[in-house]
């Protein structure tokens, strides 16, 4: 985890539309991204990413926040992308995943990088939890939504933020828990993020809105959109494991308060009802939904904290996404 600490520190990399993107030429044992930041996958070809080595034919895509980049991962080899590049007649899976992006941002990103795209086969987007949280932030219904490390944002514009003399925690989380919470982990006071029930309603009204959209831009390509659930320790229902207790229930205080402040949508409660409304909309649209929290149900290692999967938790999502959602079933498409 010190290498995706160590991937995530320093200055913001801000980029007109996505408003931020991952390091670019990031190199390391456990985690790398190429010219364009994107993470690298590996199948029976080698290496290969949107924007570094190619692998040929037709392609498949995975969105989403941190859990699809791979965090917790001990190599690239062991993301989901290329846990499903290496299946039975698996297409190359490219790694679009991006840690705190929302609904939004992942589309945009599909739509930035649409032509640059081969033969398409399947778009995942492997996601959930981020709209949940965003949904809960300050002026969360303003403009066009709230995003993560917003306040950060707006300082490079000039705005001023209460928090500015709090120094910025140096790990992976640090820039959410300085934009979210205060040192000790009170959360921000609330301006307008309503009810629990009014930031499902945000979380499912947006989802569905970019999932929508998104299986308009990728319709001319022939690809199958789908959208999966990503799994949440919480959410599972799991007898945790003995590393799964010493990582998660004892935790360095300041790390416990920043998974603290996620609280509200950890809930099982909050699972059920946001996968329920998400499920019907994906049927109304003829969009493929995904549940991926049931498969890690076991007392098995498969969290390296609240939201991020081990290697094993990798695999056997990815084993479960290629039989619920068919993925290696070839299909007729249009490049």
């Amino acid at each position: 985890m010190k290498q995706y600490e160590d991937l995530t520190a320093g200055e913001f990399r801000w980029l007109p539309y996505l408003v931020f993107f991952n390091r670019v030429d990031y190199r390391s044992d456990v985690v790398t991204t190429d010219a364009g930041g994107f993470r690298t996958s590996h199948g029976p070809g080698g290496a290969h990413s949107l924007a570094g080595p190619r692998a040929p034919g037709e392609v498949s895509v995975l969105l989403g926040g941190s859990p699809a980049f791979g965090f917790g991962a001990t190599r690239d080899e062991r993301t989901i992308t290329s846990e499903l590049s290496r299946g039975p007649g698996a297409a190359a899976w490219l790694n679009l995943g991006a840690p705190a992006f929302n609904s939004t941002q992942e589309l945009v990103l599909f739509l930035l990088h649409r032509h640059e795209l081969p033969r398409l086969r399947d778009v995942v987007v492997f996601s959930g939890l981020n709209n949940l949280v965003v949904a809960g932030l300050p002026d969360a219904r303003a403009d066009y939504g709230q995003f993560f490390f917003s306040g950060e944002f707006f300082r490079q514009l000039g705005v001023p933020d209460p928090s500015e003399q709090i120094r910025q925690p140096r790990w992976a989380l640090g820039g959410l828990a300085r934009r979210i919470g205060r040192k000790g982990g009170a959360p921000e006071p609330e301006r307008g993020a309503g009810t629990l029930r009014e930031r499902i309603d945000l979380a499912v009204e947006r989802t569905t809105r970019d999932l929508e959209r998104l299986a308009e831009l990728a319709a001319p390509t022939g690809a199958r959109v789908h959208f999966v659930l990503q799994p949440v320790e919480r959410w599972t229902g799991k007898t945790r494991s003995p590393e799964e207790r010493a990582l998660i229930e004892e935790a360095p205080p300041e790390r416990a308060a920043v998974w603290n402040l996620f609280g509200p949508v950890l809930d099982r409660e909050v699972h059920e009802r946001y996968r329920d409304r998400v499920a019907a909309a994906c049927a109304e649209r003829s969009l493929s939904f995904f549940d991926a929290n049931p498969v890690l149900d076991s007392p098995d290692w498969h969290f390296v904290d609240p939201v991020h999967l081990t290697d094993e938790g990798n695999r056997v999502v990815a084993r479960a996404m290629e039989a619920a959602l068919g993925l290696h079933r070839d299909h007729e498409g249009v490049g």
